[in-house]
Formats: structure tokens, sequence, C-alpha cells
């Protein structure tokens, strides 16, 4: 009403500005002195009405929200949504979706994506809840590791209560217990070293999982970590590349067990029956110690139980490294009586790669 009041005001304003004007045409007056004062009362009636509207609207003022505001999120708590019963739904809606986490006909891709996505929205109240899923033994072991990751950003007690679990439960794979002993690393070193450390020697668990556990151990306790590549560079049950990758490691902190580790493959059976892992062992002891490794070829050269590849190949070494009983060693292989002619050959091949190598014999001759 009062937008229409003032509308009719400003309308007849402007009609009073007009009626002048069939005055000056009926009179004839000088129509520059007679119109020339439109212009300046038109724009005066325009501004007064102007203000007039602004002055109604002004005094009418903007309307009040009626009714709750909106809410941004389900997991919102203000007060009014508490009145109106809010936290019991929000409280339901949290118990059925732990159920449905914890249902084993749901696919465990799906329940892990739902809990990062339930984390994410939920926040502390969402991960605090599921405390139920990392004990339950009957729910995936991938559900459960990656419930109490979760739950270790909010609650680490019972996360590293959960991920010792399973980390130390034969039941459990190799798999999820080396990546629950590596989650339990990074908040608690002493259980994430005593779950490490039984990984590694548990004849039962994959050398590969063995391996990975040891280098775990590396960043939470070096000592232990030492005594763990010690033990897998030593035992007779793993492959022997991994033994000698052990033994490389293990120079880091005991370069006396890494040489002696690698003693034991160069005067093994392993290198009788493989005589490329016997080189391997003797170049990897060469690394490590240049000394050890010219002595570990040297005895692989004369050994008799070695095969003639092996003990030719130990002999270029020697002669490469610029010891010159591996030109020796190779000219006697090369016409030693009871050897095969291929072999001869090798050596004598060898010998002459040697020559030039060194530059006592040119390639042309």
């Amino acid at each position: 009403m009062a937008n229409a009041d003032a509308m009719g005001l400003w309308t007849l304003r402007f009609s009073s500005v007009l009626a002048p004007v069939p005055v000056v045409e009926l009179l004839e007056i000088n129509r520059f002195w007679g119109y020339g004062l439109l212009g300046p009362a038109i724009a005066a009636t325009w501004a007064t009405g102007l203000w007039q509207r602004r002055r109604q609207l002004a005094r009418v003022g903007p309307a009040a929200p009626s009714g709750p505001q909106a809410r941004h999120g389900f997991w919102d708590a203000g007060e009014a949504h508490e009145a109106d019963g809010h936290a019991e739904r929000r409280d339901r809606a949290m118990t059925n979706l732990v159920a449905s986490i914890k249902d084993e006909s749901v696919d465990a891709d799906v329940r892990v994506q739902l809990i990062q996505d339930l984390v994410d929205l939920g926040g502390e109240a969402m991960a605090l809840r599921l405390a139920p899923v990392t004990v339950a033994s009957e729910v995936d072991v991938e559900v459960r590791l990656e419930a109490a990751e979760h739950m270790s950003r909010f609650n680490l007690g019972d996360a590293v209560q959960a991920l010792e679990a399973i980390a130390t439960d034969p039941a459990v794979g190799d798999k999820y217990r080396l990546d629950a002993a590596s989650a339990l690393a990074d908040s608690a070193a002493r259980p994430a070293a005593i779950a490490l450390m039984q990984l590694v020697t548990d004849d039962g668990v994959s050398e590969y999982v063995r391996h990975s556990a040891a280098n775990a151990l590396r960043r939470v306790n070096r000592p232990a970590a030492a005594m763990a590549l010690r033990h897998l560079a030593n035992a007779p049950l793993v492959t022997a590349r991994l033994r000698i990758i052990c033994a490389e490691q293990l120079a880091d902190d005991n370069l006396e067990d890494a040489r002696d580790a690698l003693w034991r493959l160069v005067k093994g059976v392993e290198s009788v029956m493989d005589h490329h892992l016997g080189i391997d062992a003797a170049e990897a002891m060469h690394g490590i110690d240049p000394e050890a490794g010219v002595e570990a070829y040297s005895v692989l050269a004369v050994d008799s139980c070695f095969h003639w590849s092996g003990r030719i190949e130990a002999a270029y070494r020697l002669g490469r490294l610029g010891v010159g009983d591996g030109f020796d060693l190779l000219s006697d292989f090369a016409c030693a009586e009871g050897v095969e002619d291929v072999y001869g050959l090798a050596a004598l091949d060898r010998l002459f790669q040697l020559e030039i190598e060194s530059g006592t014999l040119d390639a042309e001759e």
C-alpha cells in the first residue's frame, strides 16, 4: 500500500508539471521561456519521488526469515535439530551404517570405500563407532584394517590394540599382517617391532613379506632390523638370491656378519648346484669388502667341486680386478688335461679378452 501511495503521489506531481503545456500553446507566449522550465521541473519531481520511495522502503524493512535454518549436512548437531530429534536419527543412522560395514554379504571393497567416506563425513563421531568392527573376527581382515587405520586418527589406544591383534594373528594373511604392522610402526614403535620380528622369523610366511618386514624394522629399530637381516641372510629356507640381498643390506650395520653370510653361500652347496649364485655372492662380497671379494673369487676359481664355467668366470673376474693369478689360472684351464674342449676354448677366449682389456694384446692380433 505504501508503494502504491508513493507511485500515486509521483504521478500526480508529474501531471502538475505537464499542466502548463496547453496554457503555453493557448496563449502563444514565448515557447523558449515556457517549455524551458519543464526540464528542471521534471527532474525535481523525479528526485522527490525517488526520495519518498526509499523512505517508504526503509520504514518497512527486510522481512525476517521464518522457520528453522536449513541444515548444511546430515551430521550437523545444532540445538534446533536436537529439539527435533535429530540426535536420535543421527545415532540410528550411524548404527545402521556400522551394521552395513560388518555385513559379509556386501563386497569388501565396497565396505572399505564406505568406511573412508563415512569417516570423512562423520569425523570423530563416526570413527569411534568403528571400534566393534576392528575386533570382530567374522569381518574381513581388510575391512578391519581399514577401520583401525581410520580410528587411529581419533582413538590411538584402541587402534593400536586392533592393529596389534591383526599383525600377530597367524590366521590372518601375510600381506595384511605386514600392512597392520607397518601402520602400527607410525604410532607405537615397540608393538610394531615385535610384530615385524615375528613375521621375519616365521618360516610359514612368504620370503617377500619377511624381507619387507625386515626393511620396515629399519625405521622402527635399527639394531632389531640388523638382527632380522642377519637371520634372513643365513636362513636355509630363503632363496640364495634373497640371502645375498639381505647380506648386502646387513653390511650397512654389521660388516662382519654380512661377510660371514656371504662366505656361507660361496662355500656352500648352493654354489655347487648353481655356479651363478657363487659368482654373484663373490661379487656382493667384493662390493662390501674388496679384499674379501678377491679372496672369494680365488676360492671359487681353484675349487675342484665348482663348475668349470664358474671357475673360468671367477678367474676372469680376478684378471679384471688386476690380480695376476687370473691370467695364470685361465692359461692353465685352457691347456689342462681332462678338461672338455668346450671349457678349454671358453678359458682361452676369456684369456684373450683379458689380454685385450689390459692392453697387452691388440684386438687385431
